[in-house]
C-alpha cells in the first residue's frame, strides 16, 4: 500500500491550475469555428452564450466542445486533492462491468435513475451504452481527484448539460478498488 501511495502522490505533482478558457476567439481560428443549427446546439447555447462575447465565440466553444469531450466545463480549473477515508461517493455501472472494478469518474450526487446519469452527469451512450445500477462506495486510504462540476456533452443529437458534482481518480484503474470498499449495489432504470 505505500507503494500506491507514493505514486499517488507523484500523480499530484501536476502542473497549476490553468487560467478559464478565453471567452474571445482570435480572428485566425474563426473559420474551423462552423457549427451547423441543430437542437443540440440550440440547447447549449440556451445555457452557455452568455458566457462569450459574441455568437461566433460561442460557436467556437461549441464545437471545441464537440470535438474534445471533455468532463469540465470550459471553465474548470483542477482541484486536485485527496478524499479522506470514510468518504462515501457513488457510480454507475454497465451491465457486467463488476464492481471490483470502477470506472475512472464518481459522483457525490444521490444517483435516482439513468436520466440523472444521462443529463447531469452527462454520460454519454458511447461511453455507457447501457446503464442498470449504481454503487456505493466508501474510501479506504487517501485517494488523489481532481474534483469540480459535470461538464455538458454533446451525444449526437442531444444535449447533455451537466451540472452535477463529479471527481476523476487519479489513481490507474487496475489499483482503484485498493482504495475502496463496495457498500451498496442496488438497480436503477
Amino acid at each position: 500500500m505505500i507503494a500506491l501511495r507514493a505514486a499517488a502522490a507523484a500523480l499530484l505533482l501536476l502542473p497549476p491550475a490553468l487560467a478559464p478558457a478565453q471567452t474571445t476567439v482570435p480572428a485566425q481560428d474563426r473559420p474551423y469555428c462552423v457549427a451547423p443549427a441543430s437542437p443540440a446546439r440550440d440547447a447549449w447555447r440556451r445555457d452557455h452564450l452568455w458566457r462569450y462575447a459574441s455568437a461566433e465565440d460561442a460557436d467556437c466553444a461549441y464545437v471545441l466542445l464537440y470535438r474534445s469531450q471533455t468532463p469540465w466545463p470550459s471553465w474548470h480549473s483542477p482541484s486536485y486533492r485527496y478524499l479522506p477515508a470514510g468518504t462515501r461517493f457513488q457510480m454507475a455501472f454497465s451491465p457486467g462491468q463488476p464492481p471490483e472494478r470502477p470506472g475512472a469518474f464518481g459522483t457525490f450526487d444521490p444517483i435516482p435513475d439513468v436520466r440523472y446519469v444521462r443529463e447531469a452527469l452527462a454520460v454519454k451512450e458511447a461511453w455507457k451504452p447501457k446503464i442498470d445500477r449504481v454503487v456505493t462506495f466508501e474510501v479506504l486510504e487517501p485517494l488523489p481527484i481532481d474534483a469540480g462540476t459535470v461538464g455538458p456533452q454533446i451525444d449526437g443529437a442531444l444535449y447533455l448539460p451537466g451540472g452535477g458534482s463529479q471527481f476523476q481518480i487519479l489513481v490507474p484503474g487496475a489499483v482503484r478498488i485498493a482504495y475502496l470498499k463496495v457498500v451498496d449495489v442496488r438497480p436503477i432504470q
